[in-house]
């Protein structure tokens, strides 16, 4: 979201944690047209400090490394698909490419990377021409509500790009080609009624 303000906001100190900084500094905006017609606060920067040593800064080095790392798959990350991602509250995100599918598949578990313990929400988002897998802590994705390119780089990197603005996560774990499995479920085996019902009672299916 982007909005002109008849005066510029004047700050000249470095933000090290985005969330904090603005549940201590903005109001809450419950309604976008009556706070776009206020008065904007001025903040002031002799009271809202960070450490500069608490920042971490990207050297020449680590840009040339994220820059080289080959790309595996870029698609369209959409303001809805961004909206799923909040919407449940799963501790994994997982984005997959599989069977010519790009899928968002949501987990808790991580007992077993590939098991399937049936309490997920699986969700297709668009085509995939490569196979791979990045699971990713869901609390970890913040994302300021826009439509991105999301483009899935070796190394386990996920790039979201609006114009020039990137935003670079480190994905939990990652799979390529043919390092992707398939997931693990005892359910297309088990066939007997009795024991399905024995397994569903203990939580194995």
């Amino acid at each position: 979201m982007t909005f002109e303000l008849d005066n510029p906001i004047q700050f000249d100190y470095a933000i090290s944690n985005l969330k904090t900084f603005l549940g201590r500094t903005v109001y809450a905006i419950s309604n976008l047209k009556t706070f776009l017609g206020r008065t904007v606060k001025v903040l002031d920067s002799d009271k809202n400090k960070t450490n500069k040593d608490d920042l971490f800064l990207p050297t020449k080095e680590h840009i040339r490394n994220f820059e080289s790392k080959s790309v595996v798959q870029t698609i369209d990350f959409k303001l809805n698909d961004l909206k799923q991602v909040s919407k449940f509250k799963y501790r994994y995100i997982n984005i997959i490419g599989d069977n010519n599918k790009f899928i968002l598949r949501y987990q808790n578990h991580v007992n077993n990377w590939w098991f399937d313990d049936g309490d997920k929400k699986t969700f297709n988002i668009g085509k995939s021409t490569r196979k791979f897998r990045y699971v990713i802590k869901r609390e970890r994705l913040k994302l300021l509500p826009n439509d991105y390119k999301l483009i899935c780089k070796e190394g386990g990197v996920l790039r979201f790009q609006l114009k020039h603005l990137n935003y670079y996560f480190q994905s939990e774990n990652s799979w390529q080609r043919q390092q992707v499995k398939t997931w693990i479920t005892a359910n297309d085996r088990v066939k007997d009624k009795h024991l399905i019902a024995l397994y569903k009672s203990k939580g194995y299916m």
